[in-house]
Parts: C-alpha cells; sequence; structure tokens
C-alpha cells in the first residue's frame, strides 16, 4: 500500500515551506513535521500560526535569521575543541539577531497570548558580543587588540618582516651582476635570490632550488637566515595567542551555552511558525476551526499544488444530518480525483498544523488517521493487475478504519466485470457507513448511485458539465448524481454518429427500466433546481462582496474628505494667526505714532475681503484664495457657490472670497487611487543596506524606502551604510535633516552596527 504522504504529494507542501526558512532549526522542523491527531497541541499551533500572520502583516517582516544549529556547535565544544574565528563571528550574529528579535517583540503592538511566551524567553548576551567583537574581525580574524602580547608579537612580526624585505633588496643590488631576475622569490617557503648558477659560490647562503634548465640556483642568504627563523619563532608565539584567545571565547561561549541554546531554538521555533505563515500567504489560505465533533466543512476549498488563480474552488460537507459518506460521479477527466485529493490533502494539512487553502469558516475534525486509495494500483513486483492491487489495498485499510478516520477512494472497484464491480462497491458503501467514518469516493456505477439515492447516511455529488462546448466546469454540485457523458464525449471527439445512435439504443433496451427512467427524470430537474440554486447564491455572495467594497470605499473616501478638510482648517488657521499678528503689528505702530492715515492704508492691505466678482458662472474654475482651495464652479445661487475640487470633495462659498484661474490642462480627477493604494500595500524590513551604493543611488533608494516606511507605519529603522570613506554616510545624515518626516536620527550603538549604521526616528 503505497504511503499516505507520498499519495498525497505532501512532501512538495514541504518544500514550498522550507523555501521561507531561514534557520537550520526551522530547516528540520519542517523536515521532521509529522501529523498529529491531539487536538489541544493542534489548537496552540492554529494559535501560534493565527497571531504570526496578524503580526508580520501589521507590522512588517519578523527580522530572524541564523546559521546555526547552537546545540551541536556547543556539543562540539564540549568535547575540547575551539571555535574558529568565522564560527565565532557567526554566534556573534546570533546574538545580534537575538537582540533585534527582542527589539522588535518590543516595538509591535499587539496583544501576544502564545508568541509572547517564546518571546520572553530570549535573552541577548550583550557581555559575549562584545568579547568577540573586540577580539575578532569581521573578516574573521583575530585582531592586534585582542591581547597585549598578540599585539606585540604582530608589531615584531612586521619589523622581521620589513627587515627581511629590506634585507633582500640590498643584497640584489649588492649582487646585481650575479642575479637572473627581476625580484627575490619564495622557494620552499623560504625568501631566496635568484643568481647565475655559475656564480653561486660567491653568495654564502642556503640553496633552496634550482631552476629547471639549471642556469639559475635559488639561494638564502646567510643574512635572511637568521631573520627567517626568528620570524619562524614568533609566527609559532602568534599561532599559540592566537589559540589562546580562540579557546578563551569558545570557553566563554560553553559557559553561557544554556541560553544560547534556548535562544537559538525559540528563533528557530519563531521563524518555523513565520515560514507556515508566508506560506500560508502565499496559497491564501485559513486556519480552519477544529472541531471534536465529526463534522466535516469545506467552503471553497483549492488543492493547495493547483495555482490559486486557475483552481476551480469548491464545497465539501459530511457529518451533519448522519451523511458520512459522499458518492462523487460525473465524466472522465471532471475533477473527480482532484476533488478527493483536495479533501485528503486539506484534513492532512490540519494534522499537520498547516492553514489550509478554504474559507475562513471552514470546519474541520482532526481526524486519527487518513486513508487515500487513489491511482493506478497495479503491483508489477506482486504480480498484480490494476483491480487486484485496488483490492489488496482496500483489504488493507479496512482492516484498520475505525469512525475517527477519513477515507477516500477513487473510482471505487472498477477495472472488472462491471456487473461484479456494481455489487462490490455498494457492498463497500454500506461498509463504510456501517464503520461510522467520513468516507468520499468516486465512482461511475448507476447502481452505486441508486444506492446513493435511496441511502439516508449518503450524499451524491456530481461535478457540473456544461453540454452546449462539451468540457467540464470542475465545479461540484453537492445533493444530486452526475451522467458519465459518454456518448456526448464519444462524438466530440470524432466518433461515428451511426456507433453512437446503436450504442444509445442498445443502452436503453438492456440497461434502463423505466424506474431508471424515472429517477433519471428526477435527478436531472434536482440538477437543473441546484444550478439555478448555485448560481443565485454566487450571485448573491457577488453582490454582497460587491456592498462590502463599496462601504469600504465609502469610509475610505469619507476619512480621506475629513483629513483634507481638517488640514483646509489648520491652513486657514496658520492664515489668521498671520493677518493678527499683522494687524496687531499696525495697532501698536499707531499707538506709537498716532498716525491714522498710515494705519488705514496699511489695513487696506491686508483685507482678506474681495471684492465682489459676479463674472464667475458655472463650469468656471475659481480658487478661495484664503484657504488655498481650486476647483470646478458646479452650482451657483445668486452670490454662493458650490466648488468641487480635484479630491472630489464640494465646498460652499461666496463669489466675493473667489478668483476665476485657468481651467487645468487635463480635467480633475482623484489624486488618489484607493485601490491601487490598498493593493500595493506591502510588508517593509526594518533595515535598508545601502553598502556599495554610489551616493545618488543610495540617496534615492532611501528616499523611497523612508516613504515606504511611512505608509507601513514604522517608526524606528536602520539604515546600513557601512564605514568606508564616511561620504555615504555624510551624505545620508545631510538628506535626513532635510526630511520632515524625520524625528530624529543618530548612529547605531555597538549591537546595531556602531559607526556603519544610522538608526532613525520617523515621526
Amino acid at each position: 500500500m503505497k504511503n499516505i504522504e507520498n499519495v498525497l504529494e505532501i512532501q512538495k507542501i514541504k518544500e514550498s515551506i522550507f523555501k521561507y526558512s531561514k534557520t537550520p532549526i526551522s530547516k528540520r522542523l519542517i523536515d521532521e513535521l509529522k501529523p498529529s491527531k491531539d487536538f489541544n497541541f493542534l489548537s496552540g499551533e492554529f494559535a501560534k500560526l493565527k497571531e504570526m500572520i496578524e503580526i508580520t502583516s501589521s507590522f512588517g517582516d519578523l527580522p530572524v535569521k541564523s546559521e546555526l544549529d547552537m546545540y551541536d556547535e556547543i556539543s562540539y565544544a564540549r568535547k575540547g575543541n575551539v571555535f574558529d574565528e568565522l564560527t565565532l563571528n557567526l554566534i556573534k550574529s546570533e546574538i545580534q539577531n537575538t537582540v533585534e528579535v527582542i527589539k522588535y517583540s518590543m516595538w509591535i503592538d499587539y496583544d501576544s497570548k502564545y508568541l509572547s511566551n517564546l518571546f520572553v524567553g530570549l535573552k541577548a548576551d550583550e557581555l559575549l558580543y562584545s568579547k568577540i567583537s573586540n577580539a575578532i574581525s569581521i573578516e574573521n580574524k583575530v585582531k592586534d587588540s585582542a591581547s597585549k602580547e598578540l599585539a606585540q608579537i604582530r608589531q615584531k612580526l612586521t619589523y622581521l618582516n620589513k627587515e627581511i624585505h629590506d634585507t633582500l633588496i640590498r643584497l640584489m643590488a649588492k649582487h646585481s651582476d650575479k642575479v637572473t631576475g627581476d625580484n627575490f622569490v619564495i622557494r620552499n617557503g623560504r625568501y631566496a635570490i635568484p643568481i647565475n648558477t655559475s656564480l653561486k659560490a660567491s653568495v654564502e647562503g642556503i640553496i633552496q632550488d634550482v631552476s629547471d634548465s639549471g642556469q639559475t640556483t635559488f639561494i638564502e642568504p646567510k643574512e635572511v637566515l637568521a631573520l627567517e627563523n626568528e620570524m619562524y619563532v614568533y609566527e609559532l608565539k602568534e599561532k599559540d595567542e592566537v589559540s589562546k584567545i580562540l579557546s578563551e571565547l569558545t570557553n566563554l561561549v560553553v559557559d553561557g551555552s544554556d541560553q544560547l541554546i534556548k535562544n537559538n531554538e525559540i528563533l528557530g521555533e519563531l521563524d518555523f511558525i513565520d515560514c507556515k505563515a508566508k506560506y500560508a500567504k502565499e496559497i491564501d489560505a485559513n486556519i480552519p476551526l477544529l472541531t471534536k465533533d465529526f463534522k466535516l466543512q469545506l467552503i471553497a476549498a483549492r488543492h493547495p499544488l493547483i495555482d490559486k488563480n486557475i483552481c476551480v474552488p469548491n464545497d465539501f460537507k459530511l457529518g451533519d444530518d448522519r451523511k458520512t459518506l459522499m458518492i462523487i460521479s460525473g465524466p472522465n477527466a471532471g475533477g473527480k480525483t482532484i476533488a478527493l485529493k483536495t479533501v485528503a490533502t486539506l484534513c492532512y494539512m490540519v494534522k499537520l498544523g498547516l492553514a489550509i487553502p478554504a474559507h475562513v469558516d471552514s470546519v474541520v475534525p482532526v481526524f486519527d488517521n487518513i486513508y487515500a486509495e487513489i491511482g493506478d494500483a497495479q503491483s508489477i513486483e506482486s504480480n498484480l493487475s490494476t483491480f487486484s492491487g485496488h483490492i489488496s489495498n482496500l483489504s488493507v485499510i479496512f482492516q484498520y478504519i475505525t469512525s475517527r478516520d477519513l477515507v477516500v477512494i477513487d473510482e471505487l472497484c472498477n477495472g472488472t466485470d462491471p456487473r461484479e464491480g456494481e455489487a462490490l462497491s455498494v457492498a463497500i458503501a454500506k461498509f463504510l457507513i456501517n464503520k461510522g467514518s467520513i468516507s468520499l469516493i468516486s465512482s461511475h456505477y448507476p447502481l452505486l448511485k441508486k444506492f446513493g439515492f435511496t441511502n439516508e447516511h449518503v450524499l451524491n455529488a456530481s461535478f457540473l458539465f456544461n453540454e452546449k462546448t462539451v468540457t467540464p466546469t470542475f465545479k461540484i454540485l453537492l445533493g444530486v448524481s452526475g451522467k458519465s457523458y459518454g456518448f456526448l464525449i464519444s462524438k466530440k471527439f470524432g466518433l461515428e454518429q451511426s456507433i453512437i445512435d446503436d450504442a444509445r439504443h442498445i443502452y436503453d433496451s438492456s440497461f434502463e427500466n423505466e424506474n431508471d427512467r424515472k429517477i433519471a427524470k428526477i435527478d436531472e430537474k434536482e440538477r437543473y433546481l441546484l444550478t439555478k440554486e448555485e448560481k443565485l447564491k454566487n450571485r448573491q455572495e457577488s453582490l454582497a462582496n460587491l456592498r462590502d467594497d463599496l462601504n469600504k470605499k465609502e469610509k475610505e473616501l469619507r476619512d480621506k474628505e475629513n483629513k483634507l478638510k481638517g488640514q483646509k482648517i489648520d491652513k486657514f488657521d496658520v492664515f489668521l494667526n498671520d493677518k493678527y499678528n499683522e494687524i496687531m503689528n499696525i495697532y501698536q505702530e499707531f499707538m506709537r505714532t498716532k498716525d491714522l492715515k498710515k494705519a488705514e492704508a496699511k489695513l487696506d492691505k491686508i483685507n482678506v475681503k474681495k471684492k465682489k466678482n459676479e463674472n464667475i458662472s458655472l463650469n468656471d474654475y475659481v480658487e478661495i484664495k484664503s484657504l488655498g482651495i481650486k476647483g470646478k464652479v458646479t452650482r451657483v445661487n445668486g452670490n454662493k457657490i458650490t466648488i468641487t475640487s480635484s479630491d472630489g470633495i464640494s465646498y460652499n462659498a461666496t463669489k466675493d472670497l473667489c478668483e476665476t484661474i485657468d481651467a487645468p490642462k487635463e480635467s480633475l480627477k482623484s489624486s488618489i487611487n484607493v485601490d491601487k493604494f490598498i493593493m500595493n500595500q506591502k510588508n517593509v524590513s526594518h533595515s535598508l543596506n545601502l553598502v556599495g551604493y554610489h551616493i545618488d543611488e543610495g540617496i534615492a533608494a532611501l528616499d523611497k524606502y523612508l516613504d515606504d516606511c511611512i505608509l507601513q507605519g514604522l517608526k524606528n529603522v536602520k539604515v546600513i551604510h557601512g564605514f568606508g570613506s564616511g561620504q555615504l554616510k555624510k551624505a545620508i545624515h545631510e538628506y535626513l535633516k532635510t526630511k520632515k518626516s524625520v524625528k530624529s536620527f543618530k548612529l547605531g550603538d555597538q549591537l546595531d552596527g556602531g559607526q556603519g549604521a544610522t538608526i532613525i526616528e520617523l515621526k
């Protein structure tokens, strides 16, 4: 019998989740993901998944990443091994990422019940971070400043290296008449100068090599030999000191290993949940309602491995009204097999703690086991035919199924004598009903359809078929059995009409009686009514969605109108304050000079009341100067007019406050496309890396990034510009001073990238 995960292609689903993984722990958790039958455990997994989806949708991606399985690394160190520079830097990055996730958890405005239990378990060892930072460079080298001894050793090595090079240069010049090359070389790891072989006796030293031609001898001069030997001794000292520093850092890591391992596991679990959340968004999935009642209700269910833009969603409902068995009939290639796989796969995903591509109101029980007999069951190894293999698999399934299981069977008892197959299929249907399991089977057998028609535990279902175009619709219809449309399909694919007519006559005379015809007519009428009901339901849903969209847009426009009006009022307040100040200045000057004419002249100049403009007419374009509002005159009533702005908002005014202006070159339209704005909403990272950018490119990227941050509602973000020459950092800081949306900015602390990053606080 085939493994259920192979039949349902669960590995492909895991691979889709795996691509979002950012930590070794989450990769392992995805790979080891197993189905559960524990209702409480799955409820907790879905609660965490729901929180992660809501948090990341509202506040941006979780800033989690790791390259280490800390348990394995610590185990390696506890065996007496020493971490190298790269591993220590990765541990430092792990600590920094822990800090970033802690900051993220403190920044988000969300009352988390389940994920908070993970967040609070994170604790960053900032002392260890500082120790590693002070000792290891970003190039994964132990710094000279890591210890006083190392600094002295490397200073000596630098001196010796210079002495060696200076000596070699001097000797090359001294023996210029004997050398055969332009520079000294390294042979056998030692410095040497190339000397003409015939003159080698005139140069004291050790022969390290001879050229292939034999004309050049490479001699390590005696003057260099002592320096190189001394340098070798200091290189050993350097190696010992570096080893000592790495050992001390390794011991510090081991000392804090419990919390480091715990952090690593928490980051991995958070990443694992985030991977499931990202996959849910990818396939437009929802978390169903888990139920302890044995009731399955999948609404608008889609197969997760079929493109959501082309997959036709369907409903599947079993468990209510004592109906535990669904018999699906209809034409070949009409969707029956996909329907069975969809139900089995979605129920299996629930057991894995994954959101499913179905409506949020779907209800799913936690099945103990899911059995699926789908596809070609022929076994070459066992020398079994398709039918034999099919029955062999069913016999195994039927030994174990209980009332807490889900069973799906494709083309039940197909591949043998039709009459025997029909009889077996009805007997198996009765067996499944008696077991009480939720079961779905597909079949073309008329006898099985009749059984479903008369049994209260069976729900017939069929796929709609477009008889005009002779094409499947892949839309399932509950409550009615379906025809196979064999004659119609045969005609479409070119079978001789006379053969089809003869076949129809044989069928009517051999396989149909009066009762069959009556049942078929009733079935046809019920199919017609259900089809109409389905269309009406779809129309009602479309109207409801349209109403919701209209209400949403109405609210958005109302909010926008109120916002714009508030802005205009603010501008008017500023305008009045300015005029008030001007008037007070004139008054104070008058009190000093008592010059009434001069005061009146100045007051006339700032009079905000305009002369009546009787020439303003309907459809003119005007501006209310005091408010800066421009628009088209849409109503005139004496001296009163109504102006409609480019934002679609109407304002009432009087002609004396308005002045005519030129019509805009293009017709006025809304400056903001609300639908486009909503569709363009996206998650924005809390940091932007500009390392390697030219100044113009970096400023342009930063400008767009800050706009995205403002739209997303982010308040604290980080820009990484690196160290370099400092020109990019300087340009960024000058630019930030000009941005009104920037409240403040500062260079990062040690955990935020230090001088190589700038922390920005937005208004």
